[in-house]
């Protein structure tokens, strides 16, 4: 069994999900972390199953910041490598809550080792291993999502990307060969057009990695799913070479002064080929995303490639602009048999670091304080329903929110344990659960608490960290 890239998050003492297979026994078959001494080996199954990575990649891996041997976890047969599964560590954005997360990467199993369950054991082992250094959330992307459905995890996330013909999106922009554009806004008839910003596009200098620094942590603030970058962590995806080229927007004569350098830059582009693969403007600037994508454009124009493509979150305006150009826009769970899974490895602890954000929706919604939902998660949802696994109550006071759990509440929403994670990480809301019919409410207060507090259509990942080079 093999997988590309997998993570994983903790699950609660008290839920019973389906029994993974026991591992068969095999004389000198164990399961332990890695050593540093094992990193020849592990790379040489993992070329033998994925054909790569390469060795700079695997080497990059090692250099990344927080990086351990013992985050990778392997089954030995003597001194032979006979499945592996690394745990990546991260720190993720659930709204205004920062939140420790947990990638299974290259999870892969010797050919000659298959059918024996290994990798569902590895799996297994890698969230007590999660669980324990307290990771309350894990990601994954997958071409066996069954494998994961088995321990409790759930599709979340979709594909989200547009891909046009860079001619026609240039000529969209009413951009020239250079990637210049008219970015003014239409002035009112019989009035001069406002003087034009110079924005000039030009590759990223090392020194100036702190504006990117800072352009990333505003967008990312208050998403969903947007990793935690710190600086020695910028350090290394720019040393890491998943990207060919990486561009800068910035306005104006360049200032002598560092500083004022810094300010200066207003947007920024990784691009890999001919692939936006993140492109971040400052905040109501949207017309510095149209001239990166400009300058991407007209570089894939001059090397005659046939398509760009731009990986942004779903409500981003160059999805737009590549649909006006003629293009493409993607948005699926599904794409080339890979799916985003997550899982909740303790939900009552998620949902207590969700508190604030709890008590912020209900205010926005003018929700009646004090109200009470509770929440009921059971294996099975509907006329197939197998009994209660878990009970959490809601309970929203006049000034703040508190999260327990216990018996059965008037106002309550069932559903299964695997639809929580969609639902308070941001991937569908309450509303789409219940239209669905995986999500049932005992009375039209608890419909409309549900609805005030769940409203999702917001998670998203950007496709960067999990890169390869």
């Amino acid at each position: 069994m093999a997988t590309r890239t997998v993570s994983v998050a903790r699950r609660s003492p008290s839920i019973t999900l389906t029994k993974p297979r026991p591992t068969v026994a095999a004389p000198g078959l164990r399961l332990t972390p890695a050593r540093t001494g094992d990193h020849g080996l592990i790379h040489r199954l993992l070329v033998s199953v994925f054909h790569g990575p390469s060795a700079g990649e695997f080497h990059a891996q090692l250099d990344e910041p927080g990086y351990e041997p013992a985050d990778r976890l392997v089954v030995k047969d003597g001194e032979q490598i006979a499945a592996h599964l690394r745990l990546a560590r991260q720190t993720i954005r659930v709204g205004e809550a920062a939140l420790p997360a947990a990638r299974f990467m290259d999870l892969a199993t010797a050919p000659e080792y298959r059918s024996r369950g290994l990798a569902t054991t590895m799996l297994a082992a890698g969230e007590r291993a999660a669980a324990e250094r307290g990771v309350l959330i894990g990601l994954t992307r997958t071409r066996v999502p069954a494998l994961f459905a088995r321990l409790g995890w759930a599709i979340c996330g979709r594909h989200n990307y547009s891909s046009a013909a860079p001619r026609a999106v240039l000529a969209e922009l009413g951009a020239t060969a250079a990637g210049v554009i008219d970015a003014r806004p239409a002035a009112p008839v019989g009035l001069p057009l406002p003087p034009v910003e110079p924005i000039v596009v030009r590759p990223l200098r090392r020194i100036e990695l702190p504006a990117i620094v800072r352009l990333y942590e505003q967008q990312s603030a208050g998403r969903r799913g947007w990793p935690i970058r710190s600086e020695a962590y910028w350090d290394w995806l720019l040393a890491r070479g998943a990207c060919d080229r990486i561009y800068v927007a910035a306005t104006g004569t360049e200032p002598a002064e560092l500083p004022k350098l810094i300010d200066s830059i207003v947007g920024y582009a990784f691009v890999r080929q001919c692939r936006l693969v993140e492109v971040i403007a400052a905040p109501g600037r949207d017309e510095v995303a149209r001239h990166l994508t400009a300058r991407v454009c007209a570089d894939a124009s001059e090397q005659d490639d046939w398509l760009v493509r731009c990986d942004a979150p779903p409500e981003h305006p160059l999805h737009v602009l590549f649909r006006q150009a003629g293009g493409k826009v993607t948005s699926s769970q599904e794409l080339g048999g890979e799916v985003f899974m997550a899982r909740l490895l303790d939900p009552l602890a998620l949902l207590r670091q969700l508190q604030p954000t709890f008590t912020a929706r209900a205010r926005a919604a003018d929700v009646h304080r004090p109200s009470i939902l509770g929440i009921e998660l059971r294996s099975g949802c509907g006329k197939k329903d197998q009994g209660v696994i878990e009970r959490f109550r809601i309970q929203l006071g006049r000034r703040r929110t508190t999260i327990e759990t216990g018996g059965p509440s008037r106002h309550t929403v069932t559903l299964r344990y695997t639809d929580l994670a969609p639902l308070l990480l941001g991937d569908q809301s309450a509303a789409d659960l219940a239209a669905a019919n995986r999500l049932r409410a005992s009375t039209k207060k608890s419909n409309h608490l549900a609805a005030a507090l769940f409203p999702g259509n917001s998670w998203w990942r950007p496709p960067l960290d999990d890169l390869l080079a």
